[in-house]
């Protein structure tokens, strides 16, 4: 009975070094994975529900039943595929794979090359697949800072907190994490971010990330620039229009040295966003040393699961003999 505990928990390891391992390495284009089918399926239910001439409770109900209901047919459907596959515990590992964005930080670095080069206008198209504010009228200092902010969000939630989910709750709690970010993703690109229409998604979102979001930053503060990154939550990230999102500003802002955050256009329409610290803006310069950063939080992020993992099996190794 111990072997085979050991067994799996070995397999559970090996599995989910080669999920990361080719996330980084073998990163799907986005008409490979299928998680672009999905967003391409919440795009097509947002522009079928979303209709801004009606009353805001009726925007609600549409919107909790236009993300839950989808959500919750490809979560029971995947649940019911795994129940019937030869080996579920790798099948759970190639959606971990397809679940992980790290295409993001390669086209952070090369919009930090085309900005050094002086093609913005390459540099906005390219930044427009990470966002979905208006990015037209971006000067080289505004597409420096959507880049960073966006590329410090999405890393967050889309790689961490998905990676989080899946070692606490499994696969499926990764893929129904995934989805909702998907969702409000694509939802965003057509529907103002004040919408009474997409305020239930955000909600659901908000509470899930609520505990492992600031857990994590919490953990990271306390390791860099923590006296400066904690000022930086009290005074910023608390005000800010979604306070997870504040976080994790706050931190990347802290640690940078410059101003993130800040007004931002959707839709036509201007949103007067709160600026996340007192310093300069960011340089193209800045997003390599974004990348830089996120690199430390790699490898902290990781010895500090492989500790945990390596503490597990002595405990268990312990309570053995």
């Amino acid at each position: 009975m111990l072997e085979n505990q050991q067994f799996e928990a070995f397999q559970s390891l090996i599995i989910f070094i080669c999920a990361i391992a080719a996330a980084h390495s073998l990163p799907l284009l986005n008409s490979y994975n299928p998680i672009t089918f999905f967003s391409l399926i919440f795009e097509r239910i947002g522009a079928r529900v979303f209709k801004p001439q009606r009353s805001a409770s009726l925007q609600k109900i549409a919107g909790v039943l236009g993300f839950f209901l989808p959500i919750f047919t490809i979560v029971i459907i995947a649940a019911l595929i795994s129940q019937f596959a030869f080996y579920p515990a790798w099948l759970g590992g190639l959606v971990l794979y397809f679940c992980l964005d790290t295409r993001v930080l390669q086209r952070a670095k090369r919009i930090a090359a085309l900005l050094q080069q002086k093609q913005k206008a390459t540099a906005r198209q390219l930044l427009a697949q990470n966002v979905v504010r208006e990015v037209n009228e971006l000067s080289s200092i505004g597409i420096a800072k959507a880049c960073i902010d966006s590329t410090a969000l999405r890393t967050v939630r889309h790689y961490y907190l998905v990676i989080f989910f899946y070692l606490l709750l499994g696969p499926i709690a990764a893929f129904s994490f995934k989805l909702l970010l998907v969702c409000d993703h694509a939802w965003r690109k057509r529907v103002p971010p004040n919408s009474a229409f997409i305020k239930p998604l955000q909600t659901a979102i908000f509470y899930i990330e609520f505990l492992p979001l600031r857990g994590f930053i919490f953990l990271l503060a306390l390791f860099l620039q923590g006296k400066k990154t904690f000022h930086y939550f009290k005074h910023y990230a608390r005000h800010c229009y979604q306070t997870n999102t504040g976080w994790i500003l706050s931190l990347f802002a802290a640690n940078l040295s410059i101003q993130l955050g800040g007004p931002c256009k959707y839709q036509g329409e201007r949103f007067a966003k709160m600026r996340i610290g007192a310093e300069r803006h960011p340089e193209p310069e800045d997003i390599k040393q974004c990348l830089t950063f996120l690199e430390r939080i790699k490898w902290f992020t990781f010895s500090l699961i492989a500790l945990i993992w390596l503490l597990d099996w002595f405990v268990a190794l312990y309570l053995s003999t």
